[in-house]
């Protein structure tokens, strides 16, 4: 084995390998380190602890990965959706003027993001992305976005070949611990999202979604003993961090066709071809939705100016039993929530930076279950409020996505056991995520040091990691505060 000699700059300091584990559940993580089936992952969890954190609204891949390569919610970086449609039809390359990062608009995710905001990658170098749907600035390469590779993704993705999925990223996972061993890199990102893929056919506690957890192990092991063989293992820190949860649904709401019986033109994937459309449908995970009115409109409208001619869509939308919430923005920092049964409220933010401030006001009933009127609340305080509510978190969240640029009109959360795309899916899901629950936000974060504060966001990571390992970001302002 080749060993690149490590700049001087950095030789000596400390190295990161943060490993994601897509789709994988805290208490599934748990109970296999409990079982003894972990043994690297138990041995992190005694150094340093397996602790649960939120993720970001929508909790689905691809945009969950934004909080811990960009210190970001995804919808501040650019990508408020898996599936999002594009007001100003400025994005190149978008049939329809729409993203899916399901097929081959995986290769701009990159560019979708804003090109202002670093990346982890960017400021950590060397460094190195495996598998990671978000990889800008890896100096040495993006393992698993390859032609080749991309075509051989996209095939066992498309046939539903979950198995076939899993042989393909044990590859990938070979070349980035080959090429892992060979640069050295100051940071490393590798996504395992195997788990994911059996969570949606088999449940997110199956035997077989163990088996991919165990490729997470594995992966963390193999690392260890190469940084072991180079003499690195004691300044080579290890982090595993999931980007969804994952919960049961038996019920699928196919709302574009609910959306055309009331006499809409519906631009939905992989329907983007229609022309003149009313409206258009961006689901993702697939438990919550954007539904973008007037779609020909280039700019973003407030729901005010919506309302005289959307209003009775918003209202008809609570009547189904698919959606737990509806959203829409009022203004840029206000946010109207609405539940069928538990009424509505407004969630406000004041400017968005480091004192930002956010309320809940309830008008007519409690809908995210808070106990009434919060005011004054701090990135902090805000997430201490929602910690036993049916939505972690819920209140950063909402204001973060709702009143993005690029989100929809109306932004929909579906309800326990549902999801909101019936149709077009290889593998009809068993397991679902995106919504703004419980089971499907929270996600592990397994770290090899105990934190000096109680993490709480994903969005956390990238400065925790930049303070690690010793980089200086300037004034770099992030959506989630350091760990260490």
């Amino acid at each position: 084995m080749r060993h690149r000699t490590i700049p001087d700059d950095i030789a000596g300091a400390p190295r990161l390998l943060i490993v994601v584990a897509d789709g994988v559940r805290p208490d599934v993580l748990a109970d296999e380190m409990d079982r003894g089936r972990t043994p690297a992952l138990a041995q992190l969890r005694a150094m340093g602890g397996l602790h649960t954190v939120t993720a970001s609204f929508p909790s689905v891949t691809g945009p969950a990965y934004v909080p811990f390569v960009m210190g970001r919610h995804p919808a501040h970086a650019g990508l408020p959706g898996l599936r999002w449609f594009d007001r100003s039809g400025r994005i190149p390359w978008a049939l329809g003027q729409a993203r899916s990062y399901v097929g081959i608009d995986i290769w701009h995710t990159d560019g979708d993001v804003h090109p202002a905001l670093p990346t982890l990658f960017d400021l950590a170098t060397p460094s190195l992305a495996g598998l990671m749907l978000l990889g800008r600035g890896a100096t040495h390469g993006r393992i698993g976005r390859g032609f080749s590779w991309m075509l051989r993704a996209m095939r066992v993705h498309f046939r539903g070949d979950v198995h076939g999925w899993r042989t393909m990223e044990r590859s990938a996972i070979d070349a980035f611990l080959t090429r892992f061993a060979t640069v050295r890199p100051r940071l490393a990102m590798l996504g395992v999202v195997t788990p994911d893929k059996f969570s949606h056919a088999y449940g997110s506690d199956a035997e077989i979604v163990r088996e991919g957890i165990r490729d997470v192990d594995s992966a963390v092991a193999r690392a260890q003993a190469i940084a072991a063989t180079q003499g690195d293992l004691e300044r080579l820190r290890i982090w595993v961090v999931g980007d969804h949860g994952h919960a049961p649904v038996d019920a699928h709401e196919d709302l574009q066709q609910w959306l055309e019986s009331r006499g809409l033109r519906v631009r939905a994937h992989p329907r983007l071809l229609r022309r003149r459309p009313d409206v258009a449908l961006m689901v993702s995970g697939n438990a919550m939705a954007h539904v973008y009115c007037e779609p020909s409109e280039r700019r973003r409208q407030w729901w005010p100016s919506l309302a005289t001619r959307w209003e009775s869509l918003r209202d008809a939308l609570l009547t189904r039993p698919a959606i737990d919430l509806v959203s829409v923005a009022l203004d840029a920092q206000t946010v109207h929530v609405m539940h069928p049964t538990r009424g509505s409220a407004l969630v406000s933010c004041s400017e968005a930076s480091h004192d930002a401030r956010w309320r809940y006001a309830p008008l007519d009933g409690d809908p995210l279950q808070l106990g009434g009127t919060l005011t004054d609340l701090s990135a902090d305080d805000a997430w201490e409020a929602t910690a036993t509510c049916p939505y972690p978190d819920a209140l950063v969240q909402l204001t973060s996505l709702v009143t993005a640029e690029r989100s929809g009109d109306l932004v929909l959360s579906a309800a326990p056991g549902w999801d909101l795309r019936a149709r077009y899916e290889p593998v009809r899901h068993v397991s679902t995520h995106g919504a703004l629950l419980r089971a499907q936000m929270e996600v592990p974060l397994l770290l090899d040091a105990p934190p000096e504060r109680p993490p709480q966001r994903t969005t956390d990571v990238v400065p925790s990691a930049l303070a690690v390992l010793g980089v200086d970001a300037g004034a770099t302002a992030w959506d989630g505060r350091r760990f260490f």
